[in-house]
């Protein structure tokens, strides 16, 4: 309107002063002229609001595409701008969520409605590939690489993530060898790369090195996926840590127009996963005692057997509804210019073996702001705190204090509780027996009271970062990663009568971290939208620190002061330091015409202080090629063949994890000892200025592709050869030393892996899909140290032959029991039967540790708001020797241990046909004691029902509701007899059960 006054002023200036006419015909031009500029711009109204949830977006831009102007949407998603004639598209933005452009029509632009869809760097057609660069879309990615989503990770009521990536990606074989909560998982990835180095992948964590010990530190439901990166194209950037691969894992990030507010907490139990071994009952034992000794006297044992004193010592021991529970919280959204995920949960899991258990208790908070056009920085950081309890009973080995391993051998007519008599000659069980007298052993359970124990972690990981786009394409990065963790131990022995009331305390510190720091900067641009090119240049540098110190005391006599300063007699304390950095420069150059061929090259120079001074640096290279067939013209008219790609790469990556992770492996240190009161200094290990790095060689040709819209293949080949192989040599005794780290040696892993998905339904109700992966390998060593074809690891069954696959079991043939006498059979070394046992007829068995086959199939059903999700995983051709058996299915302790009903069977008469030989023939580690041990287990099971959006919708504040069974290791089918097929070594004695699991749970959003 001041427009309008101005205008007024000047007309009855000129009115005054000029001629009418010409003030007319003038104020009729200056008229017509506002009039059009009027009329050329046009009011703009509507509203923006969230697809997922119809919610409105407060603070989206809406801009006038090649403008300044611009305005943002108020609390309702409402806004309103003028928009002029010349005016073509209208630019709807905000963080998080995709853009859209809409085409300007004059005259219709009055209270639309708008739509923005989420969008994050962790979408299905989006994957975060690693540390550097930015993400990539899953078609244009070269390498051959794998994701795991979230729905198969979280809600798992296993402490351990991991454990929910079994059966999951084609060529990951992933192990959870025991059932202790705390425990660890064990990854391979393509096979077996080294022989003494390790073969465990690297670990990413959005964007950060860590460590597999951090898996029970990070919640699971904190993950949005897992990428698997398993070629050298994918992973030769990483150079001298991805000779065994890479998995990334990235956690959530802030998403969606509102706050969103998430409550879950589940309830379950946990038990053996599979039937223990059966043993002897009372009866059974005496008529096996008295066939092995007909002269035996066993009236003390038959006076129990009459009384019907029968313990099943496993019931007594293991649990089967030990319980699990979880409560997880977290909120995430976007507001302005900021993205923000901050979650807590609390983890309680009590163990099926007497006081083992493990409490997490874990915060995370993810946040990333765009502070100015060009600059955004972020921080995303978990601290976890762990208090773990181990019975110190539970250990691997033949100890009989190993419950595992006493639930078996403990004799049947033993009882935990004093047999109280009333005089009448009747008996019932009294009070528990701190010492099992028959047994002659004190009672785990009043050990375990009488020696507590504390161990708990506090570890904190996470980075932050700094972004600069100073021109557009340009992307600056700096990033600070930090994985630390601070571990204490506290042991005591309470002055009681097992060690006749003298007690004693122990404690222990141990302290790591590393620090990461990456700068890269990536370069993005096009020509014609035709020639896409991306070029990443970086600088790393990681800082290994790691402390230790223990102390403990003797002589402690009262209960309630078992501090270290209440000890009469200190022992000597111990204590280390260790330290290791790593520098490392890289490059990698990106090209694709029309998204039709694609090129990667990279190259990275790794210098680390663990190997010797001469040989401190290596470089690693790598190329890669992507042809996507269906753009090509003579694919169009294939209207079945959505897609069709064809991948070729080839490079080198290394490997510097050294068995055991020496920090010093390359130096000749100096050990110090006590000598006649004195301090005496020696030499430790052996010098080498020549040590150097790990290399791998690696090839994969594959081809993917999806047809009719459902089906999805993809299959690749591997050729991966390791040189130069970290392995400890044997050195003769006369040189003061028993072995040195050398690079020597060399192997070679080579399969296929194929994937495939199909979608048998896919409509608005119901859904159901079934995927399956499968892996074939083969390793074989090619050279050892020395000029040496073999080389046998005494009383092991382990031997390294050239020619000949690692793993592969070397032992002397078990053929059967001679049926005429009940004497073992035999194969020499040249395949004939004798009876005479010798570790000289030791040959390889064709029989390995490492499951050659490996895989997982799933299924997914879905309908409306119900959905079942099976996950099932399994191993083939995996072999492993069932330790225990030596010992439950052996004469030679009868009248010590307790016997498997297996030994019923013992041969005892001319013509019985039994594979238990008679007592007179001696048991030998052979070929009787090596089990198949493939299996195949329902890893996963999860049945969810989700309450309808509309009846949510007339609550008001209430944006989900799920209900949720979970079940883990539900269905196992193997042929294996002992603990659990899934342990991962050459052998199992003493182990602690794997477990089936049990849960229900309920999640609410808000």
């Amino acid at each position: 309107m001041k427009l309008y006054y101005i205008f007024a002023f000047i007309i009855n200036f000129i009115i005054r002063e000029t001629m009418k006419q010409k003030v007319m015909l003038l104020l009729t031009c200056l008229f017509l002229s506002i009039g059009m500029v009027m009329a050329q711009s046009s009011k703009v109204t509507g509203r923006v609001l969230s697809a997922e949830d119809n919610e409105p977006i407060v603070g989206a831009t809406v801009q006038i595409e090649g403008t300044n102007t611009g305005t943002v949407t108020d609390l309702d998603g409402k806004f309103t701008i003028n928009a002029p004639s010349s005016a073509k598209h209208l630019i709807i933005s905000f963080i998080g969520m995709e853009t859209q452009k809409l085409t300007i029509r004059q005259g219709h632009m009055s209270n639309l409605v708008i739509k923005l869809e989420a969008t994050s760097e962790i979408l299905d057609e989006v994957l975060v590939t690693g540390t550097y660069g930015s993400a990539k879309k899953l078609g244009s990615i070269v390498g051959s690489v794998a994701a795991v989503k979230s729905d198969k990770i979280e809600n798992r009521p296993s402490a351990n993530f991991a454990d929910a990536l079994q059966g999951q990606v084609a060529g990951l074989q992933v192990y959870t060898s025991s059932g202790e909560p705390s425990e660890g998982v064990s990854m391979r990835l393509r096979g077996v790369g080294s022989i003494n180095s390790s073969t465990e992948p690297l670990f990413i964590l959005d964007g950060s090195p860590i460590s597999s010990g951090a898996f029970t530190a990070i919640n699971p439901s904190d993950i949005e996926n897992v990428t698997v990166l398993k070629d050298a194209s994918s992973t030769s950037i990483y150079g001298s840590r991805a000779a065994n691969g890479v998995v990334v894992i990235t956690t959530k990030r802030g998403k969606g127009a509102k706050p969103t507010v998430s409550i879950k907490g589940q309830y379950g139990f946990s038990q053996p996963a599979l039937p223990t071994t059966e043993m002897m009952s009372t009866s059974q034992y005496y008529d096996l005692w008295k066939t092995i000794a007909p002269n035996a006297d066993l009236s003390i044992i038959k006076q129990y057997m009459d009384m019907g004193i029968n313990t099943n010592w496993q019931d007594y021991f293991l649990k089967d509804n030990a319980p699990t529970w979880q409560l997880d919280a977290s909120i995430t959204g976007v507001s302005k210019n900021t993205n923000y995920f901050i979650s807590a949960s609390h983890y309680d899991q009590e163990g099926v073996e007497p006081a083992s258990g493990m409490k997490r208790e874990t915060l995370r908070s993810n946040i990333d702001t765009k502070v100015f056009d060009w600059l955004r920085v972020g921080v995303n950081l978990g601290l976890s705190y762990e208090d773990f309890e181990t019975n110190g009973f539970a250990t691997t080995g033949n100890s009989w204090y190993n419950v595992a391993t006493l639930s078996r051998w403990a004799l049947p007519w033993e009882t935990p509780y004093e047999i109280v008599d009333d005089g009448n000659g009747n008996w019932h069980y009294g009070d528990r027996k701190d010492l099992l007298d028959v047994l002659g052993l004190w009672n785990p359970y009043y050990l375990l009271e009488n020696q507590p124990a504390e161990k708990n972690k506090i570890r904190l990981y996470g980075n932050m970062f700094e972004e600069l786009t100073p021109v557009k394409g340009l992307t600056i990065r700096a990033s600070q990663a930090l994985d630390a963790f601070d571990y204490r131990y506290r042991y005591r022995q309470l002055p009681a009568q097992f060690n006749n009331y003298s007690g004693s305390a122990s404690e222990s510190f141990q302290r790591y971290s590393s620090m990461t720091f990456t700068n890269t900067a990536e370069y993005k641009f096009d020509v014609d939208k035709i020639h896409n090119a991306t070029f990443l240049i970086g600088q790393e540098a990681i800082i290994y620190d790691g402390s230790s110190f223990g102390a403990s005391v003797e002589g402690i006599t009262d209960d309630r002061l078992t501090l270290l300063s209440h000890g009469t007699t200190p022992k000597a304390p111990s204590a280390s330091i260790q330290k290791k950095v790593m520098n490392s420069y890289f490059a990698r150059g990106e090209y694709n015409y029309a998204e039709k061929y694609f090129l990667d090259l990279s190259f990275r120079t790794d210098g680390s202080s663990v190997f010797g001074k001469n040989n401190r640096w290596a470089s690693f290279f790598s190329v890669g090629a992507m042809w996507n067939i269906k753009k090509e013209s003579f694919m169009e008219d294939a209207e079945w063949l959505n897609d069709l790609r064809f991948k070729v790469s080839y490079g080198t990556t290394g490997n510097s994890a050294f068995s055991g992770d020496p920090y010093y492996p390359s130096l000749g240190l100096v050990g110090v000892g006590k000598y006649q009161g004195g301090s005496s200094f020696g030499i430790s290990s052996v010098q080498n200025d020549d040590l150097t790095w790990e290399k791998q060689k690696s090839l994969n040709i594959g081809i993917s592709t999806r047809m009719f819209n459902r089906l999805d293949l993809s299959i690749d080949f591997y050729n991966k050869v390791t040189s130069d192989m970290l392995m400890t040599i044997p050195y003769s005794y006369t040189t003061g030393h028993s072995s040195g780290w050398g690079n020597i040696g060399s192997m070679y892993n080579r399969g296929f892996e194929t994937s495939v998905q199909y979608e048998i339904f896919n409509t608005k109700d119901f859904y159901w899909s079934v995927s399956g992966n499968i892996n074939y390998n083969k390793n074989q060593i090619t050279e050892l140290f020395g000029g040496r074809d073999e080389y046998v690891i005494p009383n092991t069954g382990v031997k390294y032959q050239v020619g000949e696959s690692l793993g592969d079991f070397y032992y002397v043939r078990w053929v059967g029991v001679d049926p005429e006498d009940g004497q073992q059979i035999w194969l020499d070394d040249k395949g004939n039967e004798t009876k005479e046992y010798s570790d000289n007829y030791a040959v390889f068995t064709g029989k390995n540790q490492y499951a050659p086959w490996a895989g997982g199939f799933n299924t997914r059903i879905s309908w409306k708001g119900f959905s079942v999700d099976a996950n099932f995983s399994f191993m083939l051709g995996k072999y492993l020797i069932d330790n225990d058996r030596f010992f439950v299915e052996n004469p030679n302790f009868v009248g010590q241990l307790n016997q498997s009903v297996e030994m019923a069977n013992m041969w005892t008469t001319p013509g019985q046909i039994t594979d238990i030989p008679a007592a007179n023939s001696a048991r030998q580690f052979d070929t009787h004691l090596l089990e198949n041990a493939s299996f195949m287990r329902l890893k996963n099971l999860t049945v969810s029902y989700s309450l309808p959006k509309p009846l949510l919708k007339k609550v008001g504040f209430i944006k989900g509701v799920r209900i949720f069974g979970v079940g883990r290791n539900l269905w196992t089918v193997t042929q294996y007899k002992g603990a659990d097929p899934e342990v991962d070594s050459n052998l199992q004695l003493g182990v602690y059960p794997n477990t089936r699991q049990f849960a229900i749970g309920a999640e609410l959003t808000f």
